[in-house]
C-alpha cells in the first residue's frame, strides 16, 4: 500500500518572474490541472529520486536539465480518493520544486501511462486559479515564498 506521493512543481525564470508548469489530467483521471505528481515506489532509492523519475515520465525533463532543486518545500496528508472522495488510508504528499531553463522542452506524449492531454506554462496567479485543491495551492504558495 502506497503511503507517500510526490508533488513536483516545475518552474522557470522568465524576465523578473517565474512561470510554473501545469499538466491537465485526461478526462478519465479527473480532467483537472496539476503539476507533476506520482507515487514513491519501493524500487526508488529516495523520495528525491522518485521525484526525478516522475518528472522524466510525465514531462520528458531529465535530471540533468534541472538547474535547481528545492527539496521538501511542503508536505501534507490526505485520506480521501482524489476522484471519488471515499476514505483511504492516509497518504503523505511531499512537495519538491524543480527549476529548469527557458529552453527546456516538455513532452507529455511519451509517458507509458497516459495521464495528461495538455500542458501550460502559467503565472503564479494563473496556477492558483487552475489548481483544484487548496492543499495544492498552499504548496505553490510555500514554494513561491522560497523563491
Amino acid at each position: 500500500m502506497r503511503t507517500a506521493q510526490l508533488f513536483c512543481i516545475v518552474f522557470r525564470k522568465k524576465r523578473e518572474d517565474y512561470e510554473y508548469l501545469l499538466l491537465r489530467r485526461i478526462p478519465s483521471k479527473g480532467g483537472f490541472w496539476q503539476p507533476v505528481s506520482g507515487g514513491f515506489e519501493e524500487s526508488d532509492p529516495s523520495k528525491l529520486e522518485a521525484a526525478y523519475r516522475e518528472l522524466k515520465e510525465e514531462t520528458g525533463i531529465d535530471k540533468k536539465q534541472v538547474v535547481r532543486v528545492l527539496e521538501e518545500v511542503h508536505q501534507y496528508t490526505y485520506d480521501k480518493h482524489y476522484l471519488t472522495g471515499k476514505p483511504t488510508p492516509p497518504i503523505t504528499e511531499y512537495v519538491y520544486g524543480f527549476e529548469v531553463g527557458l529552453n527546456v522542452g516538455v513532452r507529455i506524449d511519451r509517458n507509458i501511462y497516459p495521464e495528461h492531454d495538455e500542458y501550460r506554462w502559467v503565472s503564479f496567479e494563473e496556477a492558483l486559479n487552475l489548481l483544484k485543491w487548496e492543499e495544492n495551492k498552499e504548496a505553490f504558495r510555500k514554494l513561491k515564498d522560497k523563491l
